[in-house]
């Protein structure tokens, strides 16, 4: 059976002692948790390389993660929400209970307007990213073939936002894997116009593994330096070889095995309670996790103990992600992998490239609760709609009995953004028009406690909401972008160089986890979006009053902005928000006023339908009044 030990390195009253509702007072405890598994149990084997690590004594594997708990004193939770860290950095204080940035920065787990404890969750959040530069990570055992480490090849994928000599190549990080040499001759370095484009060789005497540091050109194993220099927004794909290949999969047993022992309180959970329902939550990066853990079927431990009984995959789309294979980057830029391949849908439906039927919860015998919440962008990203269509475009496919899937209309990755702002301000990537700055948060809320009460069976939870292609709200991107082309005369995107998903192929051993790089694209999968109505709105989906009530038009595609090249190509994560001018206001509200009544008629409709909770009717028609002040003024121009 699985060994797993919590290793307590603080315990303190969270939030100082500060009671919560019903629930009360809090605990705050941080720790390692050291985990070992039977490589050859059959709860196991799906992890690529797990029978190549190096074993303990008892023929166990072992590895170690970070964790964070914070828990009632007084009482048992109502229930176990299990967070995956994104870059191990906690969410739900954030998604959840709202915690503002500056609290966040002085401590990562400020209680904020305390949500999910004024609810009675406790919350985990388990370490199981081997390669997190900060916040909760793994050590993960290695694979050594032969008693030796594993040797391969890396591939990355960079797109600079300004014309320069060097690059780093880390993947929203740290580097990775270093080059196993800095001078290996078989190291290749590809270019594209975008991701559609083909792959053009680089010659290996025009660029090194090298930056530029006081004027001169010096060696170094992240950063890439190319004689003629990296032009802004072209897409470079690196692949060089590399050695020493963490079992990057046991992430995911960290996950279930975290998940288990905390909800059975056998004597290794550091609570002196279990749980009767435990929740997993991921968002973006983490949610794929979640759709690759269900799709590796790993929902039940070596002793046949379940691990959630619901899964909250937000913003995740059609993807999985670089979560089990050997030399896996989880924090991958979007290069080809394992994890952008066929199925995508719960259900089992026909890859149309192959013939092959499969659906993502094929390997659970007993599937959780799921819910797949996306906004706008991942349906322009390329992969969302595979989520609920026939991956060869034929139709909507039906729902599995498990699975709840919800489209927030006119959102966008990151959530709304005010103060208006075209930048991000980590990363400083901008886009042309200023960013969507609708608030979803609502939604998310909603969607974990209407989990939760479908899990404990006390109420079904609100019918999904998605753009279809059996009523015409589900389109081609390029009809879309014709309409606000032809309406507004905006510059908008160019489909062609639109990204989504393909039929790949990764090499022969790709089945056991060892790929082939770059992966080839082949056949692209249906790329589709919802279609805008005559305000240029979406019209399908869950519609916030920002756009059922709209005063102005926000979407889930941006393009990059000039200065940082590729134009006609979609920015990161953003969507765009263009106000109506005053005139267009005052014609279809009349007053301020008259706008207030109607939008809290629309966010009353949310609320009798269960896709928004009674406590944030007020926060909804406040969002929208500060939202028709902003379009009053004319900041963002009109549309």
């Amino acid at each position: 059976m699985t060994a797993i030990r919590f290793d307590i390195h603080h315990r303190k009253p969270y939030a100082d002692g500060e009671a919560f509702g019903d629930f009360g007072a809090f605990e705050h405890i941080e720790g390692r948790i050291e985990y070992a598994v039977a490589p050859d149990h059959a709860a196991n084997r799906p992890i690529v390389d797990l029978d190549l690590a190096p074993r303990e004594p008892d023929g166990r594997v072992a590895f170690a993660g970070d964790f964070t708990i914070i828990a009632p004193v007084s009482r048992p939770a109502r229930a176990l929400l299990l967070d995956v860290p994104n870059r191990g950095r906690r969410l739900p204080f954030s998604q959840f209970n709202r915690a503002a940035p500056a609290d966040l920065l002085a401590d990562p787990c400020a209680p904020g307007d305390g949500f999910l404890f004024r609810r009675g969750f406790a919350l985990a959040s388990i370490g199981w990213q081997w390669d997190a530069s900060e916040g909760l990570a793994l050590d993960a055992p290695r694979a050594e073939p032969g008693g030796r480490p594993a040797r391969g090849d890396v591939v990355c994928r960079v797109q600079p936002d300004r014309d320069t000599a060097w690059a780093d190549f880390g993947q929203l990080g740290e580097v990775s894997y270093p080059p196993a040499d800095l001078e290996d001759p078989d190291a290749r370095l590809f270019v594209q116009r975008d991701d559609n484009g083909p792959y053009e060789l680089l010659p290996r005497a025009d660029w090194r593994f090298a930056r530029e540091r006081s004027g001169r050109v010096v060696p170094d194993g992240k950063a890439i330096h190319v004689a003629d220099g990296m032009r802004a927004g072209t897409v470079y794909t690196l692949v060089y070889a590399t050695e020493g290949a963490p079992v990057v999969g046991t992430g995911l047993l960290a996950l279930r095995d975290a998940a288990t022992a905390l909800r059975t309180a056998d004597g290794a959970s550091p609570l002196a309670y279990g749980f009767d329902r435990v929740h997993a939550f991921g968002a973006s990066q983490t949610g794929r996790v979640l759709r690759h853990f269900l799709f590796l079927g790993l929902n039940r431990d070596e002793r046949g103990v379940r691990a959630f009984d619901g899964v909250l995959a937000h913003i995740a789309g059609g993807q999985r992600g670089d979560f089990n294979h050997r030399f896996a980057q989880p924090s991958s830029l979007g290069a080809p992998g394992p994890g952008q391949a066929f199925p995508f849908a719960g259900p089992a439906a026909e890859d149309p490239h192959t013939g092959r039927t499969a659906g993502l919860f094929d390997a659970e015998t007993d599937p959780p609760k799921v819910f797949f919440t996306n906004t706008s962008w991942e349906y322009w990203r390329g992969d969302a709609a595979l989520v609920h269509i026939d991956p060869g475009g034929a139709g909507d496919l039906p729902e599995h009995a498990n699975e709840r899937r919800y489209a927030f209309a006119g959102t966008h990755h990151v959530n709304g953004m005010l103060p208006l702002t075209d930048t991000f301000p980590l990363t400083g990537t901008r886009g042309r028009y200023t960013f969507n700055v609708v608030d979803h948060s609502p939604l998310v809320r909603a969607a974990l406690v209407n989990l939760d009460r479908w899990a404990a069976g006390a109420a079904e939870p609100p019918p999904s909401a998605v753009p279809r292609l059996a009523d015409g709200t589900l389109v081609e991107r390029g009809d879309v972008l014709e309409r606000f082309e032809s309406t507004l005369g905006l510059r908008t995107l160019d489909e062609a160089q639109l990204g989504g998903l393909n039929h790949l192929d990764l090499g022969p051993d790709a089945a056991q986890g060892v790929c082939r790089f770059p992966g080839q694209r082949l056949a692209p999968f249906p790329r589709l979006v919802a279609d805008v109505g005559p305000d240029l709105n979406e019209v399908a989906g869950i519609r916030l009053p920002d756009v059922s009530v709209p005063v102005g038009v926000h979407t889930g595609w941006n393009p990059r902005h000039p200065a940082q090249g590729a134009p006609r190509q979609a920015a990161a994560f953003a969507g765009f928000s263009r106000f109506f001018d005053a005139g267009a206001l005052a014609d279809r509200y009349g007053t301020r006023q008259a706008y207030a009544e109607r939008v809290r008629a629309a966010a009353r409709a949310l609320i009798e339908a269960g896709y928004v909770l009674e406590e944030d009717e007020e926060l909804l028609v406040r969002n929208a009044l500060t939202r028709y002040d902003v379009a009053l003024k004319g900041d963002a121009g009109s549309a």
